[in-house]
């Protein structure tokens, strides 16, 4: 959890930078709609990012494209994309194989990050991509991760969860005894499940699912999912027929990057 308030200048000239980079072309209009800014707080974001070669500006047309200088600002995101291809190919097959989708996801900070997805092949109602940030908590991906680490890790991410001030944090704070029967029970069983509060709320309770862990030489290193209609199947249902297929697909990405990372 962070020391102090966010420098409001810097929030702001972040939000501009991702909005050039997912536009491409943008205007001040087009950074203004999007950012609720004032356009001249965007022209003044925009001075800045340009002064530091992030952003550039089209002298004929006027708008404001990003530079390849932003491409510094991913290099730590570089295994995640390796990994993310490494897994592409086994969770396709996977999909193949039980007919609904799957995520895999690691820890980041104090969320987990989907780097990979099967939902683009799979027509759903919730759909969603690579990128996407889920609470640990909440979320069976983060559940899972978070039921297998080490003791002294698990610790460590209970005690930063119940420090932050974010809903999604609450059950550490609030009820740490029953997080830790939840953990314990997840660890037993071998599966995570969401809570079903969120899950309603975040899947318009129209999809479920359970997610398993993924290890890397004996240590617990990503999380990996499947999804599926509610109206196809209970979760119960989901759990006894996908199961098998998920532990399986897990310890093979297991194996995969044991040998790649070793």
């Amino acid at each position: 959890m962070p020391s102090f308030e966010p420098v409001t200048a810097v929030v702001r000239a972040l939000t501009v930078l991702r909005i050039v980079n997912e536009l491409d072309f943008a205007s001040i209009k087009q950074i203004h709609k999007e950012s609720k800014l004032h356009r001249s707080t965007v022209l003044r974001m925009l001075e800045t990012l340009m002064h530091e070669g992030y952003v550039t500006r089209d002298a004929e047309s006027g708008m404001y494209m990003p530079t390849g200088k932003t491409l510094l600002l991913s290099r730590g995101f570089d295994g995640n994309r390796h990994l993310s291809k490494l897994a592409a190919p086994v969770m396709l097959a996977l999909r193949e194989r039980i007919g609904w989708p799957s995520d895999l996801a690691v820890l980041d900070g104090d969320e987990m990050l989907i780097i990979e997805t099967s939902r683009e092949y799979n027509v759903m109602e919730i759909n969603h991509k690579a990128g996407v940030r889920a609470p640990v908590l909440l979320t069976s991906l983060g559940r899972a991760y978070l039921a297998y680490c080490s003791d002294a890790k698990q610790n460590h991410l209970l005690k930063m969860l119940a420090a932050s001030h974010r809903t999604t944090s609450s059950p550490a704070r609030d009820n740490p005894k029953g997080m830790q029967k939840l953990l314990n029970d997840i660890r037993k069983q071998g599966y995570a499940t969401p809570d079903p509060k969120f899950n309603q709320s975040s899947g318009a309770g129209l999809v479920t699912g359970f997610s398993v862990p993924v290890f890397k030489n004996n240590e617990v290193f990503a999380s990996l999912s499947t999804s599926f209609l509610m109206s196809a199947m209970s979760l119960e249902e989901g759990i006894a027929s996908l199961l098998p297929a998920l532990k399986e697909t897990a310890e093979k990405l297991g194996e995969m990057i044991g040998e790649d990372y070793s």
